[in-house]
């Protein structure tokens, strides 16, 4: 079970570095809004805000079940450096229970995300991985119904040394139908390694509202032979 341990760990990891706002609700009608949505609004208001939000997990790896819950925690932000700028750090903090093969292992992981002061993306930490952004676009002020955009692209090391290079990951969204008032706001993850091979994708599903209030669904990590869905 310690391979597959650390790679639950890593996959939901990618849960701790993005996500930080309310949860819960399911899904809508798959209607198409004519509506323009607050989206800026809505990234601004999702890295400020702290608070506790459980959470269950269902998927597989290697062909075995797995189920789980726990808890996501973000707390709030504050004044930072990273890379001898000056930013802003948040922090968010997962545990929980993972369960496969009869057995349980817990989860615990925590990782900060750095932005500027006008909350431009700056990288992200965790225990077994540095990242620093190395191009990013703002996020636009609205968007309507079957909008995309590329966010960020960054590269990953193992440590805050940066000795040891792991690949890079790039960071897109998209604005996909739900209800006649509402949209549902992707945000789709990808990382290589230094072969420029895929390693792992993370899909994270909101619901937005035109005034730019979101709600956290769910997110699916792929990566090897696991396929994690967590769902708030």
């Amino acid at each position: 079970m310690k391979s597959s341990q650390f790679k639950f760990w890593s996959t939901l990891s990618i849960s701790a570095l993005l996500v930080a706002c309310g949860g819960g609700g399911g899904s809508g009608g798959s209607a198409s809004s004519t509506e323009t949505f607050q989206l800026r609004t809505a990234y601004v208001s999702y890295t400020n805000s702290t608070g506790s939000w459980p959470f269950t997990v269902t998927g597989s790896t290697s062909g075995v079940n797995v189920t789980g819950s726990g808890t996501t925690t973000a707390g709030s932000i504050s004044g930072t450096t990273f890379e001898g700028q000056a930013a802003q750090a948040k922090t968010t903090t997962i545990t929980g229970t993972i369960n496969a093969n009869g057995r349980s292992v817990p989860l615990a992981t925590t990782g900060t995300s750095y932005v500027s002061s006008n909350y431009d993306l700056l990288g992200n930490s965790s225990a077994t991985s540095y990242e620093v952004v190395s191009s990013s676009i703002p996020i636009p002020a609205t968007a309507r119904i079957n909008d995309t955009g590329t966010w960020y692209s960054s590269t990953r090391y193992t440590d805050q040394s940066k000795t040891t290079r792991r690949g890079t990951a790039t960071a897109t969204f998209v604005l996909e139908p739900d209800t006649a008032s509402t949209a549902l706001l992707k945000i789709i993850r990808i990382e290589k390694d230094t072969a420029n091979t895929v390693t792992s994708t993370s899909t994270i599903a909101f619901r937005i509202t035109p005034a730019g209030a979101l709600t956290r669904l769910s997110e699916t990590n792929v990566q090897g032979t696991a396929t994690l869905t967590t769902t708030y």
